[in-house]
């Protein structure tokens, strides 16, 4: 599920979205068989490639108040705060039959009768989240492990070639390419922008409708559990592979030119990577 859907311009952050229809996907997923996100893989970052200074985390989530440095323009001693916080919402209804079994044929949603509809919102945000019943996790996005050096602070950033994954970046299904090079936008070891960060986050963590009294299920990836591809995960594990099997790639791009200055670019590239359309 990647067709692009234009952008929208926000306090000096322009977002161009790469997303997809309920109906079905362009061409198959084939890209990397990542683990489920993990609160572990948690990371913090800044971009400060121009005249913008902006704090994000590995999550999705963009600034973060109350913090007096979350976001800043120009970036310098005359500076103004710009925005509080800025979350990705991904919205999308699942239509279920006998309880657990999904309906994705347009022609069968028109015609059955009855038809139960779940709905999702999948994010991550400072506040109000949804969460296990003893509040202990959030269901919502949550960062990959792979796309960053484990031992660094931050996520991946095209300056700073310690936090790149030491042997390579994830491919295609389990496969690793470019150790020591950067996995850019523009090609292999291309550096166009000043400052490019990189990471991605999916929703397997959300159990939302998942639990022991929930009538209607819905399972994105059926007999994948949690856990099953990085054992050591921190969160949930043995439970299913939840939310909607969405897989978030997420870049930022500064350029420090006149043109582009006053500006942050985000792209997110949104594949479906459950069983159904």
């Amino acid at each position: 599920m990647t067709k692009k859907l234009g952008g929208i311009f926000l306090t000096f952050i322009f977002v161009p979205l790469l997303v997809s229809s309920i109906y079905g996907q362009g061409k198959p997923y084939e890209g990397p068989d990542d683990p489920a996100g993990d609160i572990a893989a948690k990371r913090e970052g800044r971009m400060r490639g121009n005249r913008v200074l902006l704090y994000f985390k590995n999550t999705t989530e963009l600034a973060y108040w109350p913090n007096f440095d979350c976001s800043k323009w120009p970036n310098d001693a005359t500076g103004t705060g710009m925005i509080d916080g800025v979350a990705l919402l991904i919205g999308a209804k699942v239509y279920i039959k006998n309880g657990s079994i999904p309906v994705t044929d347009p022609d069968e949603i028109r015609t059955h009768g009855n038809l139960d509809t779940l709905y999702y919102v999948q994010t991550s945000y400072r506040q109000g989240m949804d969460t296990n019943s003893a509040g202990t996790v959030e269901w919502g996005l949550y960062p990959v492990f792979g796309y960053f050096n484990e031992n660094s602070e931050y996520p991946a950033m095209s300056n700073r070639p310690e936090s790149w994954p030491p042997d390579g970046w994830p491919s295609r299904g389990g496969e690793l390419k470019w150790p020591g090079e950067w996995d850019g936008r523009f090609g292999r070891g291309v550096i166009y922008a000043d400052q490019e960060c990189y990471f991605v986050a999916n929703d397997a963590q959300d159990q939302e409708y998942l639990g022991i009294d929930d009538r209607v299920k819905y399972y994105p990836r059926p007999g994948v559990k949690i856990g099953d591809k990085r054992p050591d995960v921190t969160i949930q594990k043995g439970l299913p592979w939840g939310g909607i099997g969405i897989r978030v790639k997420v870049r930022g791009y500064q350029w420090n030119n006149p043109q582009s200055r006053d500006a942050i670019f985000w792209e997110y590239d949104i594949s479906n990577i459950s069983d159904y359309d």
